[in-house]
């Protein structure tokens, strides 16, 4: 396995300044609570739903530097997603660098543009009104009509491709993004066990 690369964060900054992306690997809850602003959020599992996920939802020409966790394998994080053709440059401190929460709701839902980036087992809201459907990997390029200054809720099925939205939107330069659960704060699909990571929405420590 090819070791990964410790950047400096004047390279990092390089890297950013000409498009590249910031990955945070943690538990959903864990980024909604504290996250560098405009990192995207590809939960880590140790299947191969990680580095199909990110293919699928990443831009396949944008460098990525993934951000350091103590409780994730970064080398065989980076070499997951190498082997599906996304570049990684190598991983830096998180701790260098500010960090925003992102606010969650269930309700009072008023004065949203909301946002279905349908995520696995998103239900509909009692009194929801329009909901524009944008699937996550489309936010890059279907957002053109929307204002980046509008208070923009994305609803949340599991939580793991709304958690990839909220930061592609942050990325794009949306400043007030909220996380609408349709499900309470920690579920998981009936079929799900607590070794299948990519329902893994609480915190690293359930």
């Amino acid at each position: 396995m090819a070791v990964i690369t410790t950047l400096k964060h004047e390279r990092v900054r390089e890297i950013l300044a000409t498009g590249g992306i910031l990955i945070d690997t943690r538990a959903v809850d864990d980024y909604l609570a504290g996250h560098v602003s405009a990192s995207i959020s590809i939960l880590f599992e140790a299947g191969p739903g990680f580095g199909g996920r990110a293919r699928d939802l990443l831009p396949l020409e944008a460098t990525l530097v993934l951000l350091t966790d103590p409780q994730i394998p970064l080398e065989e994080a980076a070499a997951m997603l190498r082997g599906k053709g996304l570049d990684v440059a190598g991983y830096a401190d998180r701790t260098a660098f500010e960090t925003r929460t992102t606010p969650t709701t269930e309700g009072a839902l008023d004065g949203f543009v909301l946002i279905d980036v349908k995520d696995p087992g998103t239900r509909p809201l009692p009194g929801t009104g329009d909901v524009l459907v944008i699937p996550a990997e489309r936010l890059w390029t279907d957002t053109g009509e929307l204002e980046k200054s509008a208070n923009v809720g994305v609803l949340a099925g599991w939580g793991v491709r709304a958690a990839t939205a909220i930061g592609i939107l942050e990325w794009l330069g949306f400043e007030h993004l909220t996380f609408v659960r349709t499900h309470p704060a920690g579920a998981r699909p009936p079929t799900a066990g607590p070794e299948n990571q990519i329902f893994r929405t609480g915190g690293s420590g359930g």
